[in-house]
C-alpha cells in the first residue's frame, strides 16, 4: 500500500509531553482519537475503537506510514518534529528530585538532633538571662555546628540522588528495531515516535504503546503493568495491543506504535513513581553495627550526665562557676552531644559515598550497576560461570571453512567468489534463499561496508553470501512474506535451532532450518551433492560429515548446519500458525559452516588474574564440546585436570554425581539454559557466591538466581537485562575483571572507615566520661565534639571511601559471607591506636598544662592593669578576656565575696585588675586530638599489617584536599573560636608540638616529629605504641574468613 493524503484537522490538547498550541494536523487522527484506543485495563473496548477505525491497516494511513516500509525518508530528515509536537516525544519523566533545600530540612528529621537543637536553645536563653554578654555563645555554636552537619549531610544525599539518577538513565539508554524507508534500523529509544513500525523479539522490552501489525507467536509478559502472571499472546481479533516497558517473552512481531513518552501507560505510572535506592546488605549489616554502637554511646552518655550532677552537687567550684538550671542545662548538651558523637551515622554513609562513586568510575569501566547490592557482592565472588561468544571471544565471526552442497572448502573458502564454487548454480540459489530467510539478522549500509545488525552468527553466513554478490535483502523480501502467511520460528536454546516455513507457488510449503551442526545433522535423512541431485544420508556419509563438523571443532570454529524439507500441498496446515512447533525432521542437508570467532586479546590475562584472586571461572556455552574445549584451553580456563561436561550428560547426572565433579568442572557445553541454572543452584548450596553472564531471554532465570548476573550490554536481550544486576556494556570478560577489583574497592573502603571511625569514638567516649567521674570538665565540649562528629562522618566517608582500587587486592582469596567486617588486624589497629590516644589525651590532661605553662583546665585568670597597658580601663563590677572581650564568667564582684574558694587574688579584681578566661590548656588538647585522628586517617587506609600507608595517595585526590580542609577549619576554629568554641589562640610552636604529637600515629616514619616535641620521656613510650606495635604485633587475618570452595592455587 501506499500513503494517501489524509483530512487535516486542528489539534490543541495540552499535556505534559505535548506543547499547548499545536500546528495544523496532517494527519488523519488526533490525539485524543488515539488515547480511545489505548485506554488502561479495558482491551476490549480498544479493540472495538480499532474496528470502527478500520483496523491497524487504516490506523496507518491516517498516521500516514506505510506499513510495509515504515516511516519515509521526508519525516526522517526533518526529525519528525510536526509528529512529536503533536503526539508527544518518547521521553519518560521520572518524579521530581527533591531539591537541596527539602533535603536539608529532612535532615534535621533525625530525632538526636532535634533534641540538641533543643537542648541548645534553652542553653541559650538560660545563658543570655544569667550572663547577657557571652552567656548565650555556647547555644550559638552549637546550633552552627548542628547546621553545619545537616548542610553537609544535603549536598551527600543530592549528590549521591544525582549519580543515581544518572545511572538509571543510562541503564533505559537502548537501542530499538526499526522499519524506516522500507529497511530494518535501530535508533535509541527516545527517537521512536507514533506511527513508528516497530521490528519485536524474543526477550525485547516494548518501547512505546503499539498494535500489533503481523507476528509469529507473539506473546508478552504484562505482568509489570497489569499483575496477570501469565504471558499474554498477541493475536488481532483478541488482544493486538503491546504495553509500554513489558517483555517480548517469546515470538516475533511488527507493530505501529500509537503512544510515546507520557502518553504510554507505563509513563503515566513512572512520572508517579518515587525512586528509591533500597538498603544493601552492607549497609543494612552496617546500620545493625550502628545500632549497638548507639546502645554503648547511649550507655556513655547516661553514665557522664549522671557523674557531672554528682560532682557538681559536691564541688563549691562548679557551684560558683554555673547556676544550677545552666549546669544541668550544659551537662545535658554534653550528654547528647555524646550520642550524636557515638551513633555512627557515617557507617551506611561511607556505603552510600563508597557504592555512589564506584559505580560512576564502574560505568567508565564498562560495567553498569543495575542493583547497588550487586557492587559489593561481586567483591566476594567465588565462581564465575561466562558465556563464551562476545564474552569470551570477540564476536567478530567470520566463516572460513564450510561444506558446501557436497564439497568441502578449507584455506581458500574466506576468500572464494560465486564462480569459484564448483557447485551446481540452482542448488546454490536454493541456498541462498534458505540463509537470507531463515535469519533475525541483517546486513546495513555503513559507509559502503555491510555491517550485521542482530545475531553475529547468522551475520556471519549473511557477509558470506554478500561477497559473493547474492542480494540479501532483495532475496529475503521476495521469498518470505507475513501476509501470505509464511513464519519465522526463531531460535530455541532447547532445540539449538530456528526454523522458517514459506508457501510455494503449487500450494506446497518448504521449511528451512538452521541450527548446531550435530543437531540439525541428527534430524537429516539426506543430503544435495556438487551436482545439486538429493541423496540418501547413509552410515558412511554421516560419518563422514560428523568428523567434518569435529574436525571444525578441534581447530575452535563454531559450526552450524543448514538443512531444508518439502512439504507438498496439504501434508502442513493452511494456518501455519496453529503449528505448536517446527516440523523439522527428515531434514535434507545443504552446507555446513566453520565460523571463526577469534579469542579476546586480554581475555588470558583476566582469567589468570581470577585464579590469582581465588575465582574459579567455568565456560557455559551452547557450542559443542570440542570447540568449547578448545577455547577453553587457549583462554586458561582449562586445565589438565579439568572437565568438560556436554548438557545432556550433566542433566542425567545426579546432584551428587555433579557435586563430586563440580570442583573440577571447567566447560559445560552444548548448555541449555536449564542446565545453566540447574549449574547456579549446586554452586550455591556449596555456599559459593556465584556471578552469571548472560545474553539470551531463556537466560533470565539463571541470571535472578544468581548472586551476581551479568547480561551482556552488546548481544543481550532486554529480558535478559532486566533480570541482571550489571550490565557489561562491552560483552568483555575483562570487564567482570575490573567489576570484581570495584567490589573487593568498596567492601575494603567500607572497612577503612569502619577502623578509622571506631577509634575516634571509642577515644572520645573514654575521655569525656573519665573526665566527668574525675570532676574534671570534659576537654572536648558539645561544639568541639560535632565538629569531630563532622571530621569522623562526613569527612572521613568521602576520604576513605572514595578509594581506588589496586592490583593488590587480586592477590587475597573472596571473603566468605560469614566473615566478620571486623577482621583481627582492623581489631588490633583499632585497639592499639586506641590505646595510643587515651594515653596521649590523659597525660594532656594531667601534665599539659604544668609542662606548656598554662593554668590547669578553662579557668579565669587575674592580670593586672599595669603589666597590660593595652587593656581597656572598665569598672570594678566586670571581668574581660585576655583580648579584651567580655567574660561569660562571674563578675569580679562576686569573685571577691568568694575568694576563699575561687581565686588566689581575691582583692586584685578590686583594685583596677580583670579576670580573664584561659582555654589553651584544653585547645592543645583538643589540636592534639584533632590530629592524631587527621594522621590516623592516613594509617586507616590499611587494613592490614601493610606500613606503607601512602602507596597510592595521589591517586585520591579528594582525600588529600579534605586533609587540608580539615586542617584549615581546625586552625580557624582554635585561634578564633574564643568563647563560643572556648579555645584560645596558642603559639606557633605549640602548634607544632600538636602537630607531632598526632603525627605519632602514624605507624612509620614518627621520629621525624620528635624533635619538636617537649615530654621526651612519655612520648618515646608512646611512639613504641604507635610505631612498633601497632604493625608488628604478629597478628593475621583468620584463614577461616576467606573462601577457597573450588581449592584454587594462588601461586
Amino acid at each position: 500500500m501506499s500513503p494517501v493524503k489524509p483530512r487535516k484537522s486542528n489539534q490543541s490538547t495540552a499535556t505534559s509531553s505535548i506543547s499547548k498550541v499545536a500546528p495544523s494536523s496532517p494527519y488523519g487522527i488526533t490525539l485524543d482519537e488515539l488515547r480511545k484506543l489505548n485506554q488502561d485495563q479495558m482491551t476490549d473496548t480498544n479493540l472495538e475503537e480499532l474496528t470502527r477505525i478500520g483496523g491497524v491497516t487504516a490506523l496507518a494511513t491516517l498516521l500516514c506510514v506505510n506499513l510495509e516500509h515504515g516511516l519515509p525518508r521526508s519525516e526522517i530528515d526533518t526529525n519528525f518534529t510536526v509528529r512529536r509536537e503533536l503526539f508527544g516525544q518518547n521521553v519518560f519523566i521520572d518524579a521530581p528530585m527533591k531539591g537541596l533545600f527539602r533535603l536539608f530540612v529532612e535532615s534535621f528529621q533525625d530525632t538526636t538532633l532535634i533534641i540538641l537543637i533543643i537542648a541548645a536553645i534553652a542553653s541559650m536563653v538560660t545563658g543570655y538571662l544569667e550572663h547577657p554578654e557571652t552567656g548565650w555563645s555556647e547555644g550559638v555554636a552549637i546550633l552552627f555546628g548542628v547546621t553545619l552537619v545537616a548542610v553537609v549531610t544535603s549536598i551527600n544525599n543530592y549528590t549521591k540522588e544525582k549519580q543515581f539518577r544518572a545511572l538509571s538513565a543510562k541503564n533505559d539508554d537502548v537501542l530499538v528495531k526499526v522499519l524506516r524507508d522500507g529497511k530494518p534500523d535501530q535508533v535509541p529509544v527516545g527517537e521512536i515516535s507514533v506511527g513508528e513500525v516497530i521490528i519485536l523479539e524474543t526477550g525485547d522490552k516494548v518501547p512505546a504503546d503499539a498494535v500489533l501489525v503481523n507476528g509469529s507467536d507473539l506473546k508478552c509478559n504484562e505482568s509489570s503493568l497489569t499483575g496477570e502472571p501469565e504471558d499474554v499472546s498477541k493475536i488481532h481479533k483478541k488482544d493486538p495491543f503491546l504495553l509500554s516497558s513489558c517483555l517480548v517473552a517469546s515470538g516475533r512481531g511488527e507493530c505501529l506504535v500509537i503512544a510515546v513518552g507520557a502518553e504510554c501507560r507505563w509513563g503515566k505510572i513512572k512520572s508517579k513513581l518515587v525512586r528509591e535506592q533500597k538498603a544493601t546488605p552492607l549497609m543494612e549489616k552496617l546500620e545493625e553495627m550502628a545500632k549497638h554502637i548507639g546502645y554503648v554511646g547511649m550507655a556513655f552518655s547516661i553514665a557522664t550526665i549522671v557523674a557531672m550532677i554528682i560532682i557538681y552537687s559536691t564541688s563549691d567550684d562548679k557551684k560558683l562557676e554555673y547556676s544550677w538550671p545552666s549546669y544541668i542545662l550544659h551537662t545535658f548538651l554534653i550528654g547528647v552531644t555524646i550520642i550524636v558523637v557515638a551513633i555512627p551515622e557515617g557507617l551506611p554513609l561511607a556505603v552510600t559515598i563508597s557504592l555512589s562513586y564506584s559505580t560512576k568510575k564502574m560505568l567508565r569501566d564498562n560495567n553498569l550497576i543495575r542493583v547497588l547490592a550487586a557492587c559489593e557482592t561481586m567483591g566476594n565472588v567465588t565462581s564465575i560461570c561466562s558465556d563464551k561468544t562476545g564474552t569470551l571471544t570477540e564476536n567478530k565471526m567470520t566463516v572460513v571453512q564450510g561444506w558446501v552442497l557436497g564439497k568441502l572448502f578449507k584455506d581458500e573458502f574466506a576468500q572464494a567468489d560465486r564462480a569459484q564454487f564448483s557447485v551446481n548454480t540452482k542448488a546454490l540459489d536454493a541456498l541462498a534463499a534458505n540463509i537470507a530467510v531463515n535469519t533475525s539478522a541483517y546486513l546495513k549500509d555503513v559507509g559502503g561496508v555491510p555491517q550485521v545488525q542482530g545475531n553475529k552468527t547468522e551475520g556471519a553466513v549473511l557477509l558470506w553470501m554478500n561477497k559473493l554478490n547474492f542480494p540479501i535483502m532483495d532475496i529475503r523480501r521476495d521469498n518470505f512474506q507475513v501476509a501470505r502467511g509464511d513464519r519465522l520460528f526463531p531460535f530455541s536454546s532447547e532445540k539449538k535451532s530456528m526454523a522458517a516455513i514459506v508457501r510455494q507457488s503449487d500450494g506446497g510449503h518448504r521449511l528451512y532450518s538452521k541450527g548446531a551442526a550435530e543437531v540439525i545433522l541428527a534430524r537429516a535423512t539426506k543430503y544435495i551433492d556438487i551436482d545439486g541431485y538429493v541423496q540418501d544420508l547413509n552410515s558412511k556419509k554421516r560419518d563422514e560429515l560428523n568428523r567434518i563438523i569435529r574436525q571444525m571443532a578441534e581447530s575452535a570454529l563454531r559450526t552450524i548446519c543448514i538443512g531444508h524439507r518439502v512439504f507438498a500441498n496439504g501434508e502442513l496446515p493452511e494456518d501455519l500458525q496453529s503449528l505448536p512447533d517446527a516440523p523439522d525432521q527428515e531434514l535434507i542437508v545443504n552446507a555446513i559452516f566453520g565460523i571463526q570467532d577469534p579469542l579476546r586479546p586480554d581475555v588470558t590475562d583476566a582469567i589468570r588474574d581470577c585464579k590469582r584472586a581465588g575465582i574459579m571461572v567455568r565456560m557455559v556455552t551452547g557450542d559443542n564440546v570440542h570447540t568449547a574445549s578448545a577455547i577453553a584451553r587457549q583462554c586458561g580456563i582449562m586445565t589438565e585436570d579439568g572437565i568438560a561436561l556436554e548438557g545432556p550428560a550433566f542433566r542425567a547426572m545426579s546432584v551428587e554425581e555433579v557435586s563430586k565433579l563440580i570442583p573440577r568442572l571447567q566447560v559445560l557445553a552444548r548448555s541449555s539454559p536449564d542446565d545453566k541454572f540447574r549449574l547456579v543452584n549446586l554452586l550455591k548450596d556449596r555456599s559459593e557466591v556465584v556471578g552469571v553472564t548472560g545474553d539470551g531471554t531463556n537466560d533470565a532465570p539463571a541470571l535472578r538466581t544468581a548472586d551476581v548476573g551479568m547480561a551482556m550490554g552488546i548481544t543481550g536481550t532486554d529480558l535478559a537485562k532486566e533480570a541482571s544486576d550489571i550490565i557489561i556494556m562491552d560483552d568483555k570478560f575483562s570487564s567482570i575483571r575490573k567489576a570484581v577489583l570495584w567490589g573487593r574497592c568498596v567492601y575494603d573502603n567500607i572497612r577503612k572507615f569502619l577502623q578509622f571511625q571506631l577509634t575516634v569514638n571509642i577515644v572520645a567516649l573514654v575521655v569525656t566520661f573519665v573526665s566527668a567521674v574525675t570532676g574534671k570538665e570534659p576537654p572536648l565540649n558539645s561544639v568541639m565534639m560535632l565538629w569531630i562528629n563532622l571530621i569522623m562522618d562526613t569527612m572521613g566517608a568521602l576520604a576513605l571511601g572514595t578509594e581506588a582500587p589496586t592490583e593488590a587486592l587480586l592477590d587475597r582469596r573472596p571473603y566468605k559471607k560469614t566473615a566478620k567486617l571486623l577482621g583481627k588486624c582492623m581489631l588490633k589497629n583499632i585497639i592499639v591506636q586506641s590505646t595510643f590516644q587515651l594515653i596521649l589525651v590523659f597525660l594532656l590532661l594531667i601534665y599539659g598544662a604544668e609542662e606548656f605553662g598554662y593554668h590547669d583546665g578553662n579557668k579565669c585568670i587575674k592580670y593586672e592593669y599595669s603589666a597590660k597597658s593595652s587593656f581597656p580601663t572598665l569598672s570594678n563590677d566586670t571581668c574581660v578576656t585576655v583580648t579584651g572581650d567580655t567574660c561569660w564568667s562571674l563578675s569580679c564582684e562576686d569573685y571577691a565575696k568568694n575568694s576563699s574558694s575561687v581565686l588566689d587574688y581575691p582583692l586584685a579584681c578590686l583594685d583596677d585588675s580583670c579576670s580573664a578566661y584561659d582555654y589553651r590548656h584544653y585547645t592543645i588538647i583538643f589540636n592534639t586530638f584533632v590530629f592524631c585522628q587527621l594522621f590516623n586517617e592516613f594509617n586507616a587506609r590499611k587494613t592490614n599489617n601493610d606500613w606503607r600507608v601512602f602507596n597510592g595517595l595521589v591517586a585520591n585526590p579528594l582525600f588529600i584536599m579534605i586533609i587540608f580542609i580539615t586542617l584549615f577549619v581546625q586552625v580557624l576554629l582554635a585561634e578564633l573560636g574564643g568563647d563560643f568554641i572556648k579555645t584560645s589562640s596558642i603559639s606557633f610552636t605549640h602548634w607544632l608540638v600538636c602537630i607531632g604529637l598526632g603525627a605519632l600515629s602514624l605507624p612509620v616514619g614518627t621520629n621525624r616529629f620528635l624533635h619538636v616535641v617537649y615530654m621526651d620521656n612519655f612520648l618515646t613510650i608512646v611512639q613504641f605504641f604507635a610505631g612498633v606495635l601497632m604493625r608488628l604485633i604478629p597478628v593475621q587475618e583468620s584463614p577461616d574468613a576467606f573462601a577457597n570452595p573450588n581449592n584454587i592455587s594462588q601461586s
